[in-house]
């Protein structure tokens, strides 16, 4: 069902782009779109999407995420730590990412 909607809007887009008419034919097009959109039967199928989609949408970040740690991981040997200073693992990273800790500036004319 999505490709033939997506196969007919794309006759649209096409038909609207290379058109000689102009406008009034932009015009029908957009006055089916919308009469389209507001049918009720579409409607439903909307609401059950989106419904599906917020249903699934806690699987998939955890899914995501777990992979996006197991990469992490691998790629780093699980020891680096993220921009924001913590480590893979969530936890806060101590380590400071200056050499000269002592909180003075080095190498610098005031």
């Amino acid at each position: 069902m999505l490709k033939k909607v997506i196969f007919v809007a794309g006759i649209g887009a096409g038909f609207v782009l290379g058109s000689r008419a102009g406008r009034e034919s932009y015009e029908k097009i957009k006055v089916q779109a919308q009469k389209l959109w507001n049918d009720p039967k579409v409607q439903h199928k909307v609401s059950e999407g989106t419904e599906w989609a917020k249903e699934k949408a806690p699987q998939v970040q955890e899914k995501v995420t777990g992979k996006a740690r197991e990469v992490l991981h691998k790629n780093d040997g699980g020891s680096s730590t993220t921009s924001s200073g913590t480590s893979a693992s969530g936890t806060a990273s101590h380590a400071p990412s200056d050499p000269d800790s002592t909180g003075t500036t080095t190498g610098m004319i005031p």
